[in-house]
């Protein structure tokens, strides 16, 4: 039995429900899902990344004590990505790298947020992913994270006008959800636009998936590109022990 931990890099609980969570697993796979004890109470902005960023990590190392198999981050920000894959040495899934790449496959794609403000960040993801030509546009839909679940028929409303923008104006041929915040949003989305289900990336959905492909394959990061870190002192988290070179959970 496959087992993915995804870990929501926020501390606001009851933000991800049980019965959607679990709708994700396919056969043969247990997924279990985590918030933060300390941290930003949602992910919009670079401050936030960073405020994410010890969490997310020892969250991970945490997934790979209890012999969790892989572990995504449940942020299309991918806060703490790459120190995550330093960290641990099971395979570690950003949803806005995943998520990006598999818009791509369709040629032209937008990237439907949350916010406006966050379209540097996606234009940076992009570009680190070598698919800059690719990224169509990024438009916001004017609302924030939390209020995506507490006005969730405005939020489908504003989502399917801005994937209305992103295909007619900005000649998109797909488009990836900027927040997992929007898990579920896919189909009614897809349906108004009149594309097929799979043109709309639902990031959380699409993120699972590739950790299971990733299990399946035996993959494992690259320890030449995501070493280990070196061994020093830590001050401040009380979560972390220095052991053998390697920062561990207590």
């Amino acid at each position: 039995m496959t087992h993915v931990r995804i870990i929501t890099p926020i501390i606001t609980k009851g933000f991800r429900d049980a019965e959607a969570i679990d709708a994700l697993a396919p056969d043969g796979v247990v997924l279990s899902q985590v918030t933060l004890e300390r941290g930003p109470a949602s992910v919009e902005s670079a401050v936030d990344e960073v405020l994410a960023g010890p969490g997310v990590v020892d969250a991970a190392c945490r997934a790979e004590a209890d012999g969790v198999d892989a572990v995504v981050i449940d942020c299309m920000l991918d806060p703490a990505l790459e120190a995550a894959r330093e960290a641990v040495s099971i395979p570690v899934i950003g949803c806005g790298e995943a998520g990006i790449t598999k818009a791509a496959e369709f040629g032209r794609f937008s990237v439907v947020t949350v916010l406006q403000r966050q379209e540097h960040a996606f234009q940076r993801l992009a570009a680190g992913l070598s698919l800059s030509a690719r990224l169509a546009s990024v438009v916001g839909i004017g609302m924030s994270v939390l209020a995506l679940e507490k006005s969730r028929e405005d939020a489908i409303s504003a989502t399917v006008e801005a994937g209305r923008l992103a295909r007619d104006r900005d000649g998109a041929g797909s488009i990836v959800f900027g927040c997992t915040g929007m898990l579920g949003y896919g189909a009614d989305t897809a349906d108004a636009l009149g594309w097929p289900a799979s043109r709309v990336i639902d990031p959380l959905e699409n993120a699972v998936a590739a950790a299971v492909q990733a299990v399946r394959a035996g993959q494992k990061p690259d320890k030449e590109r995501f070493p280990f870190p070196e061994r020093k002192p830590v001050s401040g988290f009380d979560a972390w022990k220095d052991l053998d070179g390697i920062m561990r959970p207590i």
